[in-house]
Parts: structure tokens; sequence; C-alpha cells
């Protein structure tokens, strides 16, 4: 059974990937709060020792979930945002190659490096063009990776997430409607609602980061993961509308600074893994919904 470390498992996707791999894996957690789920570390935010943390547990994978991930406070304070989504992977990379240097290592990155691809579905080798501090330095702590892998052979992965949905996400697009049905019922959302995105249901994204672990070769390279399938923002808004009983959304038409137009991911290097999407939009916003409704 491999011992797997997971950083950063207070947060929307640490959280569910902690309970989904400890069904057949030797699951650490690490957070800046305590947990009452598996071996669990927490590790202060001013002073984080990362080599006592890799020292001590000694783990097969260890898979970055923690930093920031919000694109319109990265704008507001891109030194914070650099600091979580950049040193950090640069610290914990330090760690393992002085502490465990066979430790394959999985970072959470994110589609943001693409910004507005120039074809859809989007690959792996599109040139990146990041819209954000955020995607930047998602870009910045892949080539911290590969750098890592290159120079001293630490084996790493990055995994590029797209529009990740599901309970437990209280911000972005579905918690933002949520708020404002339950608030005044009515909702307006920025954009045209024309807007695509790529929604993964976060218990796939899971599966995936489970396939990826069990089948990738860690070198240094980035992998999409994704649904492989673009569904406009106006439909995923309605669709979350209809299971509260609510009325359709309305677009301002204003774009908020940093969101891409368009995303929809290629999947093909994913699926060469074993993963096959489970969760359809609809039945995943239902589950969102059901979640929800136990949050008023």
């Amino acid at each position: 059974m491999k011992r797997v470390l997971i950083l950063g498992s207070g947060g929307f996707i640490g959280q569910h990937l902690s309970q989904y791999l400890a069904q057949t894996h030797d699951v650490w957690t690490c957070s800046r709060t305590g947990s009452s789920h598996h071996a669990h570390v927490v590790i202060d935010p001013l002073q984080p020792d990362y080599r006592t943390l890799i020292r001590n547990v000694q783990p097969d994978v260890c898979i970055n979930c923690s930093g920031a991930a919000n694109v319109s406070a990265s704008f507001l304070n891109p030194t914070a945002d650099f600091e979580l989504n950049v040193a950090l992977v640069s610290h914990l990379l330090s760690a393992i190659r002085e502490e465990a240097p066979n430790v394959k290592f999985i970072h959470l990155s994110s589609a943001a490096v693409y910004g507005n691809p120039n074809q859809l579905p989007v690959r792996e080798d599109e040139i990146a063009k990041p819209m954000s501090p955020y995607g930047y330095h998602k870009m910045m702590a892949e080539a911290i990776c590969r750098s890592y892998t290159a120079l001293f052979g630490v084996q790493t992965l990055s995994l590029r997430i797209f529009s990740a949905y599901g309970p437990m996400l209280r911000k972005q697009l579905f918690w933002d409607i949520f708020r404002q049905w339950r608030d005044r019922n009515f909702v307006e959302l920025g954009g045209t609602g024309d807007e695509t995105r790529d929604f993964i249901y976060v218990k796939d994204v899971c599966q995936a980061i489970k396939a990826v672990m069990n089948g990738a070769t860690f070198d240094g390279s980035a992998i999409n993961v994704g649904s492989g399938i673009a569904v406009s923002i106006k439909e995923a808004a309605n669709t979350l509308l209809e299971y509260y009983g609510g009325n359709s959304a309305s677009f301002t038409g204003k774009r908020r600074e940093g969101d891409p137009v368009s995303w929809q991911a290629d999947i093909q290097l994913l699926r060469s893994y074993g993963f096959r999407p489970a969760v359809s939009i609809r039945d995943g916003l239902k589950e969102t919904a059901e979640w929800h409704a136990e949050q008023q």
C-alpha cells in the first residue's frame, strides 16, 4: 500500500482526494488546521517546516493541493499569490530532494496557464499565455517542477485542472450563483453567458489523479485534467437554477479581468492512463445543488 502525503487537505480538492485515496492507500494529510481524518500533520503557515514533514512521513507520493486559487485576488495581492503558488512549491521540492529523493511529486496546476487558447480543445503543447498573476504563477510553478526533474532527478508531474466543481466548494461560479439565489432570489453574472468552460466534477478529478499517480511517467511534464466537454456558462448556470426551482440567470456583458473566453481540454493523454469521466454536468450539478440546500 503506497503512502500518500496530501498537502492542502483542508481545501476543496484536498478534502475529496483524502477521502477517496484513503480507500486504497495509506493517506497522510497536512494543512494549516487540525483534522479528524487519517494521519494528520498541522503545519505552521508562517514558518512551514517542509523538510521535517517529508523526513518524518517518508511518503511514496506527495500531492500538492495547497496554494491560492483566486484569479481576482491575485490581481489585488500578487505577492501573496506568488508565495502560495510558486515559493511554496520550490520549498517543497527542495525538501523532497534533500529528505526523500525517490518521492513522486504531483503538483496541481491550472488551465489558467493557457489564457485564451489558439484552438480548442487545447492540448498540453499549446503555448502558455496566462492572463492573470495567478496563471503566471501556476506556469512558474510548473517550470520549477520541470527544473527539479531535469537537474536533480526529482520525479514530478503537473496537472492542469480545468473548472473543477462539486460539494464543499465555497467560492467561484456555482457558489456565487447559490448565494445570489439564496439571498435575493435573482442571479446576475458577468460576461455574456456564451463563454464556455470545461467543467469537471470533483470525484472525476480524484479519479484522474489516481490514474496518473499509478500510470504516468513522472518526467516533469504537464497533463490536462478536464472532462473534454465545453459547456456554456449560461447552460451550466441555468441547469443549477433549475434544480433550485429558480429563474434563469441574467448577464451583464462585462467580463472580469483575467477570465478567458472559452476552455475545452484535450484529454487524450489523460485517457491513455485509463481515465474516463464518470459524472455528467447535469448529475454533478444535481449533487452540488443538494449540497447547497444543506448550507441554507
